[in-house]
């Protein structure tokens, strides 16, 4: 038994999108991952016959547990699609040269801008300063260079390792996707 057999099995206790998405074409390529997860939300070895075993057990259970699945991906599709989306404006609005395209690279060079010169101030400047000045200061110097990290990762860091795995996530979606609108035809 391999795991795209238990497709038919999902669908008829009334779970189509993980039936066909271990029945359909990708079967063979993505069972191994999502049929541990599905053998993980049953509580059972990860094996294909465990899961059928447990599927034929107590369907209204397997049903419930694995709904539970269904829903998780159902909000992370739509979760990927609202990344997707803020990402496309994005380039929409730096392609149409709006001043509120430009607004994060602005942002970035004046955090780091005042990062910079507020470095500058606490190490070159000799007075004293009051500690409750000093208190605010220090305060400001900790959420300034935390700003400055997240600008770092907005443009350089995990932002385009981000896209990268969004788009593989949105196609892999978009497959699964296509594979169970096939299967929902083919009745």
């Amino acid at each position: 038994m391999d795991w795209s057999s238990l497709g038919g099995q999902l669908a008829q206790i009334g779970l189509p999108a993980l039936g066909t998405l271990l029945g359909g074409p990708l079967g063979g390529t993505v069972g191994a991952v999502v049929g541990k997860g599905i053998a993980a939300a049953l509580g059972v070895a990860p094996t294909p016959e465990a899961v059928s075993q447990a599927v034929a057990q107590d369907p209204a259970a397997a049903q419930t547990k694995l709904a539970e699945i269904e829903a998780e991906t159902k909000r992370q599709d739509a979760y990927l699609a609202d990344i997707a989306n803020a990402r496309q404006m994005q380039v929409a609005l730096v392609q149409a040269h709006s001043w509120t395209g430009t607004t994060p690279a602005i942002l970035t060079y004046l955090v780091v801008g005042a990062a910079i010169a507020l470095t500058f101030c606490l190490f070159f400047v000799s007075q004293e300063i009051p500690e409750r000045i000093f208190n605010l200061l220090n305060q400001s110097y900790g959420a300034l260079w935390l700003a400055v990290g997240l600008g770092v990762q907005f443009w350089w860091g995990s932002s385009r390792t981000s896209q990268q795995k969004d788009q593989q996530a949105a196609q892999f979606s978009a497959a699964v996707t296509n594979a169970a609108l096939t299967s929902i035809n083919k009745r």
